[in-house]
């Protein structure tokens, strides 16, 4: 369970990002952050990775209270969420492998469970036959399945993705919208902003418009928007 009540966060020099924000989600939803450049998409996501501390509300992620946790803590909630960013940031000397390892050796795995794990998890985005490349030897569409893999290999309950199609061409969108809905069939948790509307109104999930750091739209098997084109959709 994630729930924002009555979150604001505002900085002295700046816009406020985010207004007085209340909504849920339930374990194993799977939910669309819509809205125009600078509507709090990404701001919303800081808050849920306690990356900022909010201003005044309470922040619940399972059974956290995000304001009252001090920072020594940190590292359980963000065990918690995987994080897909609109840039894929890799270690640019380590292979797929490696860096993958890398994230397991951070939580202290076993060994022999880091081979288990790595070659299950790039069978599972169909990058099995990459292990050993370098992060600059895949393609931009290879890497975001890297990155999705990264999210994923701790098995946290959560996902997060900010803008994960931006730079796909529309085969690789289409790749990538089929491994998350393959995740999020294993009751996790997939929280996805997204600018792409063929996408959202060919996906159907819930949907969250965010406009001026406020939700002005939350449906059910939403559209992009309010009034969605029904011919803006891919053959799936």
């Amino acid at each position: 369970m994630i729930e924002f009540h009555k979150v604001t966060k505002s900085f002295q020099q700046a816009s406020t990002p985010i207004k007085d924000l209340s909504f849920s989600i339930k374990q194993g939803e799977f939910v669309y952050l819509v809205g125009p450049s600078g509507s709090g998409k990404t701001s919303l996501f800081k808050l849920l990775t306690r990356e900022w501390l909010a201003t005044s509300g309470t922040i619940r992620v399972g059974n956290y209270r995000l304001e009252r946790m001090r920072a020594n803590q940190l590292y359980l909630l963000r065990r918690k969420i995987g994080i897909i960013n609109q840039s894929d940031l890799f270690l640019p000397n380590r292979t797929v492998y490696e860096n993958l390892a890398y994230c397991l050796s951070a939580l202290e795995i076993p060994r022999n469970e880091q081979d288990y794990r790595i070659k299950e998890v790039l069978v599972d985005v169909g990058m099995e036959d990459y292990q050993k490349y370098y992060p600059h030897e895949v393609s931009v569409g290879q890497s975001k399945k890297i990155a999705i893999a990264r999210a994923v290999i701790t098995k946290p309950p959560i996902i997060i993705a900010d803008e994960p199609t931006a730079n796909l061409d529309t085969k690789s969108a289409v790749e990538m919208m089929r491994l998350f809905y393959r995740i999020n069939q294993r009751d996790t948790t997939m929280i996805v902003s997204m600018h792409d509307s063929t996408m959202v109104n060919t996906v159907r999930n819930r949907v969250i418009e965010l406009k001026n750091g406020q939700i002005v739209r939350d449906a059910q098997e939403g559209g992009y928007s309010e009034f969605s084109d029904p011919k803006d959709v891919y053959v799936w």
